[in-house]
């Protein structure tokens, strides 16, 4: 493997990373005139510019069209950072990106595996399946409260 594929498989590798720690693979359901309509996206938001440039800048080499917004939510009396976000909702951006990042994938490789079959055929889907089994995969575990002195202790180093 010469140096520049040794780099760009880095590159992916690094943006894999990102996407499995900051990114967001869903299926979205939204209605208009009382029909479900669903959509799909690839989402990666950080507070961390120059994260958003190299991500921009690897997906600009792919070839993948995405969107890009800043949202500032500074102003509503918490001390928050200015985010940057990135979405990706083309479906055959998605289909290719996924081929290069699965591979790399640890926590949302489930996700991104689903939406990949998903999408390759779409057409056909059961689009309330795949939403409800997207919603079910991305909930959120409930923190159990603890006393911070027994949290402390419980931890091995």
């Amino acid at each position: 493997m010469d140096a520049d594929n040794q780099h760009a498989t880095l590159k992916l590798a690094w943006f894999s990373g990102v996407l499995d720690g900051e990114g967001s693979f869903m299926i979205i359901r939204n209605f208009r005139n009382g029909k479900p309509r669903y959509g799909y996206r690839i989402s990666l938001a950080n507070t961390n510019q120059l994260i958003i440039n190299e991500s921009k800048e690897i997906l600009d080499f792919l070839d993948i069209k995405y969107c890009n917004y800043i949202q500032d939510r500074r102003d509503n009396g918490l001390k928050r950072k200015m985010t940057y976000l990135i979405h990706i909702t083309n479906r055959n951006g998605i289909i290719k990106l996924l081929k290069f990042v699965i591979p790399y994938l640890i926590g949302k490789r489930k996700q991104a595996e689903l939406l990949d079959d998903f999408l390759k055929d779409w057409k056909n889907a059961d689009k309330e399946y795949a939403y409800n089994l997207f919603k079910k995969l991305n909930e959120r575990t409930p923190r159990r409260l603890r006393e911070p002195s027994e949290t402390i202790r419980q931890t091995k180093f």
